[in-house]
């Protein structure tokens, strides 16, 4: 008995030996540190076995997990943890009642959990989530959503039987169904969405339009994921009633600058009326070459006038009037720039494009201020230009024409209030130009010189609205004079406005600038100081009572200059005036306005007019509203209406349903043009955040 005794004494010392309680805050093992907490940690110095209780917390690389209770192997790194269990690895985050993982190579198995990816942008459920590798998951009896909301009762989800995952790939899903706050609305027997967290290759979901010219059209893209700096979608089109079609669009951005988009599409027409074959060429790019040059570069290409009008739905797009083509070199040096540039318009309201002026090559030299005296504040800068001008037709002029511009600068302060700022230059140009092969020498040569001299005033106002505490008013009222004086001017051609300028003025202008500065405190401890308003008005006389035209004839210069108002409103918060008028003072009507308001709220509302008026010529007013009828349901419109005309040139209607998580919305709109019904088109297209838009 005593010896029995003995031999249990003995074994159960050992055993206390064996199992302790321990407390630390890391651990090092065979394969890296490991961060170790718990309320109490129990140790097994055979099996390695570690029994952690109470606020239990594990962390090793990027891989944390914490729970309620955890049974940890440090030889294997097996984790057995139960309660309120939380495992993170990068940007997953899962949840679960029990978990059963390796930390070494971070699978296992998730009972009764869910998998929050990509920072919440994909959560998925499962009764039983088998985590295969870092990308790949296997869920029974499971659901995905991209919702960032209730994960009980989500504004959408799918919901499967079996759920086979790839994150940056895409998910397959058998014995699915599609819900809306959990009621099933529609069975999907097998499907496969994209869980893309990085881009792949794949076909993108379709889009789908209609409209009276074009039919119903649908375009399948296909996007190529070729590395982490290049990418490129192909398209394929249909349209009920043109034809088929198809393109592509292939874009690079090798660092923070260069990079490049480059677009191709070819539609064949072969429903009547239409049988033609229509294309379209675009790029654009900027790279920097060697020796501190750089290349930028756009390309404009369409096969007929009316690809603009018949292919863009937006009117801003299908009316522009001309689209540009131009290739640059540049380099710039610390005190010079160096321009070489080929530019090419496309007058897409002319029948053809005989009467462009084209601009090939076109280059220029431009030295900045530099000071040249130590004495006085003085600077001089020079500029040189040489440039082609050619069009097809050979009854229109053109020719070469070669610009030297140098000048000198003299700012300066007096005492503490006045500043003055004096410029003088003289503009060289040499052109040899002419019509039907028949080019003539000509040249214009002419002075420039001005001066100005203006103070400031201000004083502070005790306004208080809102987070609005003061505002500071500044006056700044100027008087100039600017003279330009030509010396010699023969044989003109009107290419642009060097030779539309007037060739002799004498000008005395005056005015007073108002600037409105602000000091707020949108938030505590916190204040910034923005303007918001000012108001100008300037205007000027002419000292010279004819001049001379390009015609050579001699016309009646009205004394007085055009009074020019600028007023701009913008108090935090609330809304934006923007108003500029040029009044004649002879018969004090307007010759120019443009007006620009627009206001917004915290609840989503806004409202933007804006009327312009050039000469009777072109007079036109366009609003945009966006109303929040509700939290989740917005109505917006747009419309275009042409005083010239006397008719509205495009109205959208259209309403948006969100969620608060945004994490579907439905955007409905109509497109109407009354001048042409064929271009009226419906759009209708749904979006799940994370899976894509069906529609367009």
């Amino acid at each position: 008995m005593k010896f029995d005794a003995l031999i249990i004494l003995c074994f159960s010392l050992f055993a206390v030996q064996n199992v302790r309680a321990i407390e630390f805050s890391s651990l090092v093992t065979q394969k890296g540190i490991i961060k170790f907490n718990a309320d109490k940690i129990m140790y097994d110095d055979k099996t390695g076995i570690y029994d952690a209780q109470g606020h239990v917390h594990i962390e090793k690389g990027n891989a944390v997990v914490s729970a309620q209770k955890i049974i940890f192997n440090s030889k294997t790194e097996d984790i057995d943890a139960q309660g309120n269990v939380n495992w993170a690895v990068g940007n997953e985050r899962i949840n679960a009642d029990k978990l059963e993982i390796n930390l070494a190579n971070q699978t296992g198995v998730i009972h009764n959990g869910y998998i929050n990816i990509d920072n919440g942008t994909y959560t998925i459920k499962g009764k039983v989530i088998k985590k295969l590798s870092n990308v790949h998951f296997i869920v029974e009896d499971g659901s995905l959503t991209t919702c960032k909301c209730d994960l009980d009762n989500p504004a959408w989800d799918i919901t499967a039987r079996h759920i086979d995952a790839t994150l940056g790939g895409y998910a397959t899903l058998k014995d699915a169904f599609f819900k809306v706050k959990n009621i099933p609305v529609l069975y999907i027997p097998l499907a496969t969405v994209p869980v893309k967290t990085n881009r792949v290759s794949g076909l993108l979901i379709p889009q789908y339009t209609y409209s009276g010219l074009n039919g119903f059209t649908i375009s399948i893209p296909y996007f190529w994921a070729i590395s982490q700096d290049q990418d490129a979608t192909f398209y394929f089109d249909a349209m009920t009633k043109r034809g088929l079609g198809g393109g592509g669009q292939y874009r690079y951005a090798l660092n923070e600058k260069d990079s490049g988009e480059f677009n191709a599409r070819y539609f064949k027409e072969f429903i009547a009326p239409y049988k033609r074959d229509r294309f379209f060429l675009g790029a654009h790019y900027y790279q920097d070459l060697v020796g501190g040059v750089f290349s930028k570069g756009l390309l404009n290409y369409y096969s007929d006038r009316q690809y603009l009008n018949d292919f863009e739905t937006l009117l801003e797009q299908s009316s522009v009037e001309y689209v540009e083509s131009m290739f640059t070199l540049q380099k710039n040096f610390n005190d010079a720039d160096a321009i070489g540039s080929l530019i090419y318009l496309e007058n897409m309201w002319a029948p053809n494009n005989d009467a462009t002026l084209q601009q090939l090559p076109f280059g220029s030299i431009s030295y900045f201020p530099v000071r040249i005296s130590h004495a006085l504040p003085l600077y001089a800068e020079f500029n040189s230009t040489i440039e082609n001008f050619v069009r097809s037709d050979p009854s229109l002029p053109k020719g070469e024409r070669y610009g030297l511009i140098p000048g000198i600068y003299l700012p300066f302060t007096l005492g503490h209030y006045l500043y003055f700022n004096s410029e003088a230059q003289a503009r060289a140009y040499f052109y040899n130009a002419g019509i039907y092969g028949i080019y003539k020498p000509g040249n214009i040569l002419s002075s420039h010189l001005s001066a100005e001299l203006s103070t400031k005033l201000s004083r502070v106002l005790p306004i208080e609205i809102g987070t609005l505490k003061a505002v500071k008013h500044v006056a700044s009222p100027f008087v100039s004079i600017t003279s330009d004086h030509s010396l010699i001017s023969n044989e003109l051609y009107g290419f642009d406005e060097v030779e539309n300028t007037p060739l002799e003025s004498r000008i005395v202008g005056f005015g007073i600038r108002n600037s409105f500065i602000g000091k707020t405190k949108p938030y505590e401890n916190t204040v910034s100081y923005p303007v918001i308003g000012r108001f100008d008005i300037s205007s000027g006389y002419n000292l010279l009572k004819t001049a001379k035209t390009l015609t050579g004839t001699t016309q009646d210069i009205k004394p007085f200059l055009p009074v020019n108002l600028a007023f701009v409103l913008q108090p935090p918060n609330f809304f934006n005036t923007n108003i500029n008028m040029s009044i004649d003072p002879a018969t004090m009507s307007l010759t120019e306005t443009t007006v620009i308001e627009s206001t917004n709220d915290t609840r989503g509302d806004s409202l933007a007019l804006s009327y312009s008026y050039l000469r009777s010529m072109v007079s036109s007013a366009n609003a945009y509203l966006n109303f929040a009828l509700t939290q989740h349901l917005s109505f917006y419109g747009s419309a275009n209406y042409s005083f010239y005309d006397r008719s509205m040139i495009q109205a959208v209607y259209g309403i948006k349903f969100g969620t608060n998580a945004n994490c579907w919305s439905i955007n409905a709109s109509f497109i109407q043009r009354p001048l042409t019904p064929n271009l009226n088109t419906i759009s209708v297209y749904l979006t799940l955040t994370g899976l894509g838009t069906i529609g367009h």
